[in-house]
């Protein structure tokens, strides 16, 4: 266990590869209920996102979830979050944990119109279960079909008298519904959801959720988003919509950057020898041991048993098949560039 942002937090339960393997061949049950959630409700909510984010969000069903990052004026990132339409004029901005605070003040310091902004994130709890029984097993806690729930939409359900919202979309590339509930309520969640997968659910603590999402090549805030790199340069492309006609926080930056090219891009690689990448390391011109940058997120893939990592590189190291060097203390190993996610699953690759 150790100190997350202030909750008490396991970093593995029975180790990180059998709760990463799990994950994808049975389930894994994630206590995530340290992420944030942000309402935003009035007349105006939908202008507020619009002119605050730069994915498009018109014609947006209730149901329907969409993942979006928040730039600052420059085009690097203040967080990345999903927003869930739940009204006519009511959306919920599920936000990362380590940004709370801050995410609240900078939404209320952009707030358009008739809006109201309500942060109800210690009243809730969040619970995600994911892998290829995840599905079946949560049809069970509630007693229905749900292969209706489209990927990236939600429904709400009671069981037993609690309220749910079960959103189909995950953080590990797997199938699976991430389950919000009353914080007072996880608890019970947890247990039950435990109790109905009859052997096949293994907790999974930060460890292995760092290694699954690092297999589909997710990015992580902190490490792939940050305010130093611009999000134009973080492979995100298809959630910006520069073309949308509302002026949104950092839509010049995204538009000069367009106009201007890239220096950099967020490259993803994969070792060609035996060796883990770690955070931090340093990325290197194989030819000149020139450092062209470093490791955003590295680590072993339990699945291909490879070293796979994303960096922030110049563009032309970035392109597909191309031979860059990773340091790893004394050592030069090289790496192959990649396209695409490291692995295929059930949603991603």
């Amino acid at each position: 266990m150790v100190d997350f942002l202030g909750w008490e937090m396991p970093i593995q339960y029975q180790g990180i590869i059998a709760e990463h393997m799990a994950c994808r061949n049975q389930a894994g049950l994630f206590d995530v209920s340290h992420m944030g959630e942000l309402f935003l409700e009035g007349k105006d909510a939908l202008e507020t996102i619009q002119r605050l984010l730069p994915n498009d969000f018109d014609g947006m069903e209730i149901g329907q979830v969409r993942y979006s990052p928040m730039m600052y004026d420059n085009g690097t990132c203040v967080d990345d979050l999903s927003v869930y339409r739940i009204g006519p004029e009511k959306y919920m901005l599920c936000v990362n944990a380590a940004n709370i605070e801050k995410d609240h003040q900078w939404i209320g310091e952009h707030l358009y119109g008739e809006v109201t902004l309500t942060n109800t994130s210690d009243q809730t709890g969040q619970v995600a279960l994911q892998g290829p029984d995840a599905v079946a097993i949560v049809e069970k806690l509630v007693g229905r079909d749900l292969s209706h729930i489209k990927y990236w939409w939600f429904e709400n359900d009671e069981v037993e008298g609690k309220s749910l919202m079960l959103a189909r979309m995950g953080y590990t590339g797997e199938d699976g519904f991430e389950i919000f509930i009353d914080a007072k309520d996880t608890l019970w969640l947890w247990e039950k959801l435990i109790a109905l997968g009859d052997g096949k659910i293994s907790p999974v603590g930060l460890g292995a959720r760092d290694t699954l999402r690092l297999e589909v090549a997710f990015p992580l805030y902190g490490h792939e988003l940050d305010d130093k790199h611009q999000v134009a340069c973080a492979g995100v492309n298809f959630f910006l919509k520069p073309q949308k006609p509302q002026d949104f926080v950092g839509k010049q930056a995204l538009l000069d950057a367009k106009e201007a090219g890239l220096d950099e891009k967020l490259t993803r690689f994969v070792l060609q020898e035996k060796g883990i990448p770690r955070a931090e390391y340093p990325l290197e011109d194989i030819e000149t041991g020139e450092q062209i940058g470093t490791i955003a997120s590295g680590s072993l893939s339990p699945v291909t048993g490879q070293g796979i990592g994303m960096g922030y590189v110049p563009m032309k190291y970035n392109a597909e098949g191309n031979i860059i060097g990773v340091r790893i203390r004394k050592r030069v190993i090289k790496a192959k560039v990649i396209r695409g996610a490291f692995i295929k699953t059930a949603r991603k690759g």
